[in-house]
This record gives structure tokens, sequence and C-alpha cells, in this order.
């Protein structure tokens, strides 16, 4: 049994102690879990973030039966897919973690949880796992790093490529996928197995049949299957089990033991606990059955009841950690002495895996966790908060935000959970982890986020700039009743970002937009984050009313303050607004030193997938058409017209104008097909809006010169309407057009539509075709 001595118990009915020195982490078990970037900002591959202990097979436990004859059936199959099926305690992932140490080719490991339905979060964890094996391209991190959460048109691609251009044959191994119920990660994980380079397999564990392709992998010989059957132990890996575990039974318990369990590996681990614990006498309670459904009973009644007490309280109240460490530990249960009881926990086998080699972090078996949570529950049912609310403060110490906000939701503290997340949004979006953050926002009800209007800001700010109208409205419209109403959480602060999401989506007309912006610049500190974003929608805004001189002297300090903090967002927009505004008074050198400027700051910041890149690209186009460079002005168009599916209303004067540089550009290469595309687009949103300023002067001078022609002209890849680049960065994947439907709520007859309209304006006849001549002209990824 386990040794006790080292802990203070705690007694009956204890929650707190006032007094109590609680330790810190350690900075290796920090080190050990936290979130890390693989390559600095500048001068190398842009910041990403993983959990390090993800990446790493959990080390092997003392006890395991070797599995080694599923391996070599794995080994020696030539598919390239392995799936891995059964329900919890079959030892899936310990199947998978002798597998990794035992085999010649390289692998790479990634454990999945349900923070993972983000593509961005779990295509970083890939893609850090493959490059530490053969480094990728920077253009990956590139991609990952970038604002607009582009997965299929741009990470998927870029990573799927540089793994198939891998020179060695590689093992992925991706545990827990029952874990990912979001379609666009399970999509990903199918894209990344069709590009796996020659010799090379992708495994995935899960305790259901995940939702990935598999009758298509099975009808096409790709795949490799390991269930149920095939991971139930027979009686001799069972004896070995229970010997292993100092349990030795005669022949014929031995037999009705393996029988009852029906080979399942966590039910004879039990049984192990059981019957140590009772000298090897003691026969099997009645609830012992093979399976899991029996569990919560008989570790109540055979393992709990064995066990003191002290144990019994420990365990129960650290089942509320996903990950656990002794200093974590004694902060939650407000005692010392953790980390000696868990690695004594681990020795008696308690169902405590590893995840690193130096024995500081942990968790609990899945299954036995659950029967604990239950067992807490039920028992002491208001004590859990208390727990989850420590350990927030045991996290948030640590500066491990996004783990302090899942306790701390946990705990039922909302309005902590929201001060958290206020913390944490800006460095989620900035890591392009925005399916996480929407996630974390659609959590909290209105009453929350209206005492929170920086976080609504927050979100509206993000919605707009992915092109959610929609959403930015909503976000804008709840920020302002609360600060309306009563004085917000975070004060000026508040104000000032509220007057700076007006500005941005500009629902009210130019001259509001620039009275919005003029109030942020006031409110917002010399030094705050905030002051480039204020000074250059401050200078857009003049210079859309129609003062190009003021204007530009407003976004020359807009460029400065970006510069200051590195902001490359702001300052290379306010760039190509600077160009823009030496254009209107003829200062074509000035504008290309501006465009050229602007070009930099987008390809040193990595943000050719955002948004507001899309105006860069046009003043860049329109200068090199100026020049005489059209080889450069036609590949410039191009890179704007993939951003199109996020130039809507959401912040409709940088659509519109985008899309006027656009057309002006177009029909000066006598492209009036794609002309008159974006024309209809542009009016459709100066439509909405009261007074766009000068943009709509500019779109009737357009909208005239275009009507000079007679004949509108052959449509071509440039014509793509918004709707259909949305549906081209889909047709290079495994999805049918069935399943492409799903994912827009679209009929497949509705996308089939979209498909042969894409066809003829590529000029070709077939998918595979289309994919083929969006990449040759740039339109997809090569």
């Amino acid at each position: 049994m386990l040794i006790l001595a080292a802990a203070r118990p705690l007694h009956d009915g204890e929650v707190a102690m006032s007094g109590l020195q609680v330790s810190h982490a350690s900075a290796s078990s920090r080190d050990s879990l936290r979130r890390l970037s693989t390559a600095p900002v500048l001068g190398g591959s842009p910041q990403v973030d993983v959990i390090e202990s993800k990446l790493h097979a959990p080390p092997p436990r003392a006890g395991n039966v070797s599995r080694r004859t599923l391996i070599d059936r794995l080994s020696r199959s030539a598919a390239p897919v392995v799936a891995i099926h059964a329900a919890a305690g079959y030892g899936k992932t310990t199947l998978l973690s002798e597998w990794s140490r035992v085999e010649n080719r390289p692998v790479a490991w990634v454990s999945l949880d349900g923070g993972d339905n983000d593509p961005v979060g779990l295509l970083s964890h890939v893609a850090v796992a493959l490059d530490r094996i053969e480094p990728l391209p920077p253009t990956v991190f590139t991609a990952l790093a970038s604002r607009s959460g582009s997965v299929m048109s741009t990470v998927l691609p870029r990573l799927g490529s540089a793994l198939a251009a891998m020179t060695t044959p590689v093992v992925l191994l991706l545990d827990d996928v029952h874990s990912l119920v979001e379609h666009a990660c399970l999509d990903a994980i199918a894209e990344l197995a069709q590009r796996l380079p020659s010799g090379s397999q992708l495994a995935v564990t899960s305790r259901t049949v995940p939702g990935l392709p598999l009758a298509r992998w099975r009808a096409n010989g790709v795949l490799a299957e390991i269930d149920v059957s095939d991971l139930a132990l027979d009686a001799t890996e069972a004896r070995t089990l229970l010997r292993n575990a100092g349990v030795d039974l005669p022949d014929e318990a031995m037999a009705e033991l393996t029988r009852r369990t029906e080979g399942w590996p966590a039910g004879l681990c039990l049984a192990a606990l059981s019957l140590a614990a009772g000298g090897h006498t003691r026969p099997l309670g009645p609830a012992f059955a093979g399976s899991d459904r029996f569990v919560a009973d008989y570790v109540q009644a055979e393992v709990l009841a064995q066990l003191p007490g002290d144990l019994v309280r420990f365990l129960t109240h650290t089942a509320i950690l996903d990950r656990m460490c002794g200093s974590l530990c004694d902060a939650v249960l407000q005692r010392s002495g953790s980390s000696q009881l868990l690695g004594s926990a681990e020795d008696s086998q308690l169902f405590l895996l590893p995840l690193d080699h130096h024995r500081e972090w942990y968790r609990y078996h899945h299954l036995f966790r659950d029967v604990l949570l239950t067992e807490l529950t039920s028992r002491r049912p208001g004590v859990a908060p208390v727990l989850h609310s420590r350990a927030a403060d045991w996290f948030e110490r640590q500066g491990m935000h996004e783990e302090a906000l899942h306790h701390a939701w946990a705990a039922g503290d909302e309005d902590r959970a929201a001060l958290l997340l206020e913390q944490l949004a800006l460095q989620l979006y900035r890591t392009s982890r925005l399916d996480t953050l929407r996630a974390w926002l659609d959590r909290f009800d209105e009453k929350v986020m209206e005492r929170h209007p920086s976080l609504a800001v927050l979100a509206g700010w993000t919605a707009a700039l992915t092109g959610d109208a929609i959403g930015a409205a909503w976000w804008a419209d709840l920020a302002e009743r609360s600060c309306a109403t009563s004085p917000p959480h975070g004060g000026t602060t508040a104000v000032s970002t509220l007057h700076l999401l007006h500005a941005l989506t500009c629902r009210r007309g130019v001259d509001q937009m620039r009275k919005d912006a003029q109030a942020a610049v006031r409110l917002e500190p010399e030094a705050g984050p905030w002051r480039p974003a204020a000074l250059m929608l401050y200078g857009a805004s003049t210079l859309l009313a129609g003062d190009a001189e003021q204007a530009d002297a407003i976004l020359a300090d807009a460029v400065e303050a970006a510069e200051r903090i590195d902001a490359f967002p702001m300052s290379s927009l306010a760039l190509a607004e600077r160009s823009l505004a030496a254009m209107s008074r003829g200062d074509w050198t000035a504008a290309e030193t501006l465009t050229r400027r602007a070009r930099i700051t987008v390809e040193r910041g990595g943000l050719e997938t955002y948004l507001p890149s899309s105006i860069t690209f046009a003043v860049v186009a329109r200068t090199a058409l100026h020049s005489g460079n059209v080889l450069l002005a036609q590949q410039e168009v191009i890179r704007a017209h993939r951003l199109r599916p996020m130039l809507t209303r959401a912040i409709p004067w940088l659509a519109a104008q985008t899309m006027i540089e656009l057309a002006q550009v177009q029909l000066a290469l006598s492209d009036r097909a794609g002309a008159w595309t974006l024309l209809a687009d542009a009016r459709d949103i100066v439509a909405r809006v009261p007074d766009l300023g000068t943009l709509g002067d500019q779109l009737g001078e357009l909208q005239r010169r275009l009507g000079q022609f007679q004949v509108r002209g052959v449509p071509g890849p440039t014509s793509l309407t918004a709707a259909e680049l949305r549906l081209l960065s889909y047709l290079p994947t495994h999805l049918s057009f069935r399943e492409i439907g799903e994912r827009f709520h679209l009929s497949p007859n509705t996308i089939k539509s979209q498909a042969i309209s894409i066809y003829r304006k590529l000029s070709v006849s077939a998918r595979t075709d289309a994919v083929l001549r969006a990449r040759d002209i740039g339109l997809l990824e090569d």
C-alpha cells in the first residue's frame, strides 16, 4: 500500500486552512506544461503556442503487459493509416506509447483533449511535433500565426506540402481523437493522411469510431484497424498483468477472472488492486464485470473502500485537475507533501499516468478519474467549486491564464472567468486561435458580457477582422448598452475600445467614424497598445472625408506608434492608406515607397492571410501597374482576391476601398468582367452604410468608366464571387460536395452549381483540373 507519512492528513470535512503557505511550481515543472513559442517573432518563424507535455508519449509504467505482437502487425502493415478504437480502459494509449518507444522510424506524438477543437491549435501541435523530426518551412508557422484563421486555404496546404516533402518516413501518433468534435479538426486530420510521405503512417486512437473517412480508406485498402477484439488480453497476458501487480491466482480463478472481464485490461487492473488489498484471498465482488458501466460501483466497493481515508480524499479532491504536479496539488488541497504522494500513487498502480520523464506532471486514467469525480460530487457536492477556485489561483500565479480560465469557469465564477479571458483574448487572437476564443465567448450569457464590455469589444473586433458582420454588430451593440447603463469593468479602456470598434465597423458613416476615432485617440495613452489602431482609424476616416493632407500626417503618426511596439497589422494598414493619399495628390514616387514599406511589413508580420492586408496588395498592384510592372500587378491582384471572402460589410470602408482599387487595376488590364464583379460587390456594401465619404464618388466614376464598354468581357478567375472563392479552397480536399455543403450549411445542389460556375470561369471541366488551374494562377496554395 501507499506510504502516507510524507503528507499532512486532510481531516474529514476540511475544505480550507487559513494562513498556510502554499508552495509554487518549480521552473522545470512549469516548463513541462506551459505554452511555449517555437520560434521568435522576428528573424524566424512567428510564434505558435503549444503545450509541451502534449508532445511526449507517456513514460512506460511498471507492470504493463507488452503488446509487441500488435505493434509488429502494425509496423509490417503497408496501410498508411491506422485506427485504434475501443472503449476506455483497453490500453489504446499504452499500445501507442510502447509503439513510439520501439519504432525505428522517427515518431511525432500529439495527445489530444477538448481544448484541441480549434484547427489552428491542433495543427500547431502537429507542426511542432513534425518540425522536431525535420525542420518545416517557415511559411507553415507564418500561416499558423496568421490572424485570419484560414485553415483550409492556407494552413493545411502548407503543412500538408511540408509533410509530403519530408525526406524521412515518419509515424504520426494522435492519441484520443474522440476529443475532437469540430468538423474542421477532423477534416484537417483526414487531409494530412492524404499527404503522408512514402513509408510513413498516421495512427489515431479513439474511444468510439472516429469521425474520419474510415469507410473510404477501408475500401481503398489504406487502413489498418485495431479494435476491442485485438486489445482484449488473453489468459496468458492477463496472468502476466496480475503477476506484475503482485497477484498470483490459481489457474481456475485466473480463467474465471479473464472470462468475466472479457480480457478488459482496465477491469483486470481493478481486480488486481482489489485482490492485492485483500491479500489475494478475497473473492471478487458481485458488481465486477467486463464492462465500464460497472466500474463506478466496483471502484467504490472494491478499490476505494480498501484504501486509507486520507488517500481517498487526496484522490477524489485532485480528480478535478486535468493535469497535476506536487505544488499544484498542495495549493488545491492546502497541504504539503503531494509530490511524494503522487510518486507513491504511481508506484501503487492507482491509474496515475506520468506525463514527463521527470515524474513531475501526472494525470489520472480517464476511466479512474471519472469514477473519482462521481465519488466527490455525490459525497461532497460543495467542495469541487472551492477546489477549482484554488486551482485557478495557482495557474494564474504561474501566468497560465487559459488553465486558470478553465478552473474559474468550473468554479462557477463567471466574472473571474471573464476577467481572465480579457487578459487571454489578445493572445488567442494574435496566435490565430479564433475558434478557441469564440468558444469561450459563447459560454457567457449577455448579463456577464454586459458587465465586461471590454471583452465584448474584443469579440466584436475579432468578428470584424474575420468578416463576420453580424457578429461584429451584435457585440458592438451589447458593449454600447453596457457602457451606457453602468460603469463597466475596465473604465476608460472599455469606452475607448468601444469607440475603436465603432470606427472600425463604420456603421453610421464616415463622419461618425471620424468622431469615434478622434475620441479613442484622446482616451488612449501615448504608450497604450490600442493607440496605433486609434491613430490609423482617425487617419483613414480623415482620408475618406476628403482631407488627404491632414490624413497623411495622422497616418504617419500611426505608423510611428505601431512600429514602436511592433504592431505590424496597424503599421501595414496605415502605410497602405498613406500610399492612397499620395496617389490622390499625384505623388507616385511617394506612393511606391510607402507601398514597398507596407508590403515588407505584411511579410515581416506574417499577415498574408490577414483581412486588412487586402488593401496592401491592391495598392501594390496599382503602383506596380503605374511603373509598368504588369506581372507584379497581376500577382498582387490574385493575392488580394484570395482574401475576398472576408471582405464584407463587417468593415465596409475597407472592403469597398479594396474592391475599388482592385477594379481599377483590372480595368487597366482589360479584365472588364472581373471589374464588374468587384463593382457589384462594392455597390452592395456602400448601399448599406449611410455615407462612405469619397468612396461613393470613386464608385460612381468607376461605374461610368465601365459603362463605356458595351461588352462586359469573358468571365475569368478574377470574376469569381466571394462564395465561389470560399468553395474553391475546399475543392482540393477529400470532402464530397455533400460534405462540403454540410460544412457551409448549404444543399449539395447549391455547392454543385457554384462548382460548375468555378469550372466555367477557370476554363476547365472537372474538379481536379479546377484545382490545378487555381494553383497555377495563385488562387490556391501550390
